[in-house]
């Protein structure tokens, strides 16, 4: 298994039409979100403008989670979500034109052709084994903290480790199911929230 820590302030941060996006993870190694090569990305953005169209990232499939604040999210003129904090997530396709209503902070998945992705609200407490669908051949998941004080726990391999973050950290586990077999990831957090956001991709 691999686990990489990135501490907040070790996060990249850049401007677009609408507010400020902070990349999280992308792959592969050495993949360029600004030139469009990359097979996946997760990231945060912060949405400034009241109204907000959504970059065009035609052949990318989304998934969108609002962490903080509400809006109203229409796709191609025609279908419309309204969506509350850590409550709904948004699955769409980046070639559609997007319009967003209201301010936010929001946590983003995109992938393209031949990977899969899912994202939710992480609890504390428990473990989760075999994370990978069944039939993945390569499994990452990332987990972005919520709150200070924050305990994950992962295991694949016959390997494992403990790991601590803050707000705004970001933790990637990631392991081969055919070669590591089951994996177990686990959250601690003395906070009675959501301690963390959660997504998942695989091949």
């Amino acid at each position: 298994m691999k686990v990489e820590v990135k501490r907040k302030d070790e996060l990249s941060h850049n401007r677009w039409s609408g507010g400020v996006t902070t990349q999280l993870a992308i792959w592969p190694e050495g993949a360029d979100y600004g030139a469009r090569r990359f097979d996946w990305r997760i990231s945060t953005a912060v949405v400034e403008d009241e109204k907000s169209v959504f970059t065009a990232l035609p052949g990318i499939h989304r998934l969108l989670m609002i962490l903080d604040g509400e809006i109203e999210v229409t796709h191609n003129g025609e279908r419309t979500l309204a969506m509350k904090p850590l409550a709904d997530v948004d699955e769409f396709e980046g070639g559609w034109e997007t319009v967003s209503v209201g301010r936010c902070v929001d946590f983003n998945l995109m992938t393209v052709d031949g990977y899969r992705g899912a994202m939710s609200a992480c609890t504390a407490g428990g473990g989760c084994a075999e994370i990978a669908p069944e039939g993945a051949s390569e499994y990452w998941r990332g987990i972005y903290s919520l709150t200070d004080g924050l305990t994950v726990k992962c295991a694949a391999g016959g390997e494992e480790g403990e790991y601590k973050l803050d707000k705004g950290d970001f933790l990637l586990f990631s392991y081969s199911p055919a070669k590591e077999g089951t994996a177990r990831v686990s959250l601690c957090s003395a906070c009675g929230c959501v301690p963390a956001v959660c997504a998942e991709v695989w091949r």
